[in-house]
């Protein structure tokens, strides 16, 4: 077993925290990151960022170096328990020291399922915390010393290096570095380079900013050589040449980049030697081993984001919803087809256009929502932009810069799915709930039954509408001019009733925010419970006292808002 994998196994529960707190931070730099002291699982969390009293990030460390079996499992619903019972997070995410087999990765699974309405659930399990040491030398050193080869210490001794002090080894480091720079710029000199060491920040995912006039990047172990452009007129002159051949599955790879502009990467066996007028192009493949080639839009190109106005046009109609700033950024460009984005932080949507390079031809699209505590109004107007496109409809986008028309891309959408209908009419009613009321709401990561139900029962209240009530009761105060009045009218033990002004016990909670409605008018048929009884106590009662009453409703009860203009009949 990798050595690495069995030291974190032989964690004990603190040291394992410790250490998943100090990966984290690096992990997630700028981000306040808490550790809870104390005992494990603590209220539910060990990690945490975020303000408690919000939505806080929390992660959960339990080291097993048995694995997960039935009480490891009890010991992690307890702590999502726990957790959710004093905090709202949005993210729970639990830490484990092993993997989980199949089985056990579908009891997980299942467990993420059934809390969604409540959290979002994820996950760093041993296999992830691996894959993060193998780029953080520093911090697998300081928690796992000797657990694998330190391949800096052999160059040292190899270097002979180890003896010397660190300013001796800077000078050393300094000259070597401008020495290998410099013997590259003498073999070409329309290039500048820049040599980078970073094998503590992590996994290389696009980790780094692309700078202006970076060209090429090489990356070999912790090493990454950035090649930039010093000559520009010379290297538009006679620009660097290269040639390979496409293998196997690479022939398939590259035609798609040419038709697409789809980026592209290419195995050792899907590529010939790559021969090239430029030396240290061609050095890449001459060392041998194994080498990757990454093809995909220039930098320059992916980085000339335009600020535009977008405007959603039914066709043959003057309906139209516009967004007055959006950012749009080129995604890939290709022989027969081109794609953009559509993006901006106050819209809960990104849309990527893919339209054909040549004027004819459909153009298709695809949205990615962000709805997760999105304003409802926002959420209704992105609907209503692209109902527009149906059945036919135009997107016109308009370039703020040049105060030129930019492009129109027409779409034919067919009708919209019974969902698509019922998910409008949803966020509709939540809109009109919210100007109603006048209530800030938050769309939640999942809609729980009490907030379909509430939004019913509002509903009622705003359209006059009915509904079932099992029980009714109230304190009817005697008087002189009901003490005849009352008896006569509910002799039969049926009645026609109306309460004005009812104040409801507590106000509606929808999303986790009150809903105050005011008083509500409620009125139908009803049946007297315990007629006698209830009689004789009005009977008996004093003046001024208090007689309580209950009712069946004979037929769903009618409500509604409350007017302000109380009816003056007995």
């Amino acid at each position: 077993m990798d050595s690495l994998y069995q030291r974190l196994k032989e964690m004990d529960s603190d040291t394992f925290q410790r250490f998943c707190f100090q990966l984290l931070k690096e992990r997630h730099l700028g981000q306040e990151l808490r550790h809870v002291e104390g005992a494990s699982g603590d209220e539910g969390l060990d990690l945490f960022a975020g303000e408690l009293s919000g939505k806080p990030v929390i992660w959960q460390c339990k080291a097993f170096p048995n694995g997960v079996g039935k009480s490891q499992k009890d010991q992690i619903r307890k702590s999502l328990r726990t957790a959710l019972k004093h905090f709202s997070p949005a993210y729970w995410i639990l830490c484990l020291s092993v993997d989980l087999d199949t089985k056990t990765s579908r009891w997980f699974e299942n467990l993420k399922k059934s809390y969604e309405s409540k959290v979002r659930i994820g996950k760093m399990f041993a296999s992830d915390i691996v894959n993060e040491l193998l780029h953080r030398r520093t911090l697998r050193n300081h928690f796992f010393p000797n657990a694998s080869i330190d391949v800096i210490e052999l160059k040292r001794l190899a270097a002979r290096t180890g003896d010397m002090s660190a300013e001796e080894l800077e000078r050393v480091t300094d000259a070597n570095l401008e020495d290998t720079i410099e013997r590259w710029k003498d073999r070409d000199a329309r290039f500048s380079y820049q040599i980078v060491f970073d094998g503590d920040l992590g996994p290389p995912i696009s980790r780094h900013q692309l700078q202006p006039g970076l060209i090429m990047s090489i990356r070999q172990g912790d090493k990454t050589v950035n090649v930039f452009a010093r000559d520009a007129a010379s290297l538009n002159a006679s620009p660097p040449r290269f040639s390979t051949v496409f293998k196997g599955s690479g022939i398939k790879k590259y035609e798609e980049f040419i038709k697409t502009g789809a980026a592209q990467e290419f195995e050792t066996d899907e590529i010939g030697p790559i021969k090239s007028d430029w030396p240290l192009l061609s050095d890449v493949s001459n060392v041998g081993g194994t080498y990757k080639l990454s093809l995909a839009m220039s930098p320059v190109v992916a980085n000339s984001k335009r600020a535009v106005c977008v405007d959603f046009i039914r066709k043959n109609s003057t309906e139209t919803v516009r967004y007055d700033l959006m950012q749009l950024c080129p995604v890939r460009m290709g022989k027969e087809e081109f794609e953009i984005s559509l993006s901006s932080k106050n819209v809960p949507f990104k849309l990527s256009l893919v339209l054909p390079t040549r004027r004819e031809g459909d153009a298709t699209f695809t949205v990615e929502n962000d709805w997760t505590q999105g304003d409802p109004k926002a959420i209704k107007k992105a609907l209503d932009a692209f109902s527009l496109l149906r059945p036919s409809g135009t997107i016109h986008i308009f370039d703020l810069e040049t105060e030129k028309h930019l492009l129109d891309a027409g779409f034919n959408l067919p009708d919209e799915t019974p969902q698509q209908v019922a998910r409008r009419s949803f966020v509709n009613d939540v809109v009109t709930i919210a100007d109603q009321f006048r209530v800030n709401l938050k769309l939640p990561d999942k809609v729980s039954r009490e907030d379909f139900e509430a939004i019913y029962l509002l509903k009622q209240y705003m359209e006059n509408g009915a509904v079932e009530l099992d029980d009714i009761s109230i304190v009817i105060l005697k008087s002189e001019q009901n003490r005849d009045l009352l008896p006569q009218q509910f002799a039969s033990g049926k009645a026609v009733f109306r309460f004005e002004n009812v104040q409801p016990k507590s106000p509606l909670r929808l999303f986790g925010i009150d809903v105050n409605t005011g008083p509500v008018v409620v009125e139908g048929e009803v049946e007297v419970k315990d007629l006698t009884a209830t009689l004789q106590s009005f009977e008996e009662a004093a003046m001024g006292a208090g007689v309580r009453m209950s009712f069946k409703p004979l037929a769903p009860v009618r409500v509604s808002l409350f007017s302000g203009q109380i009816n003056s009949n007995p």
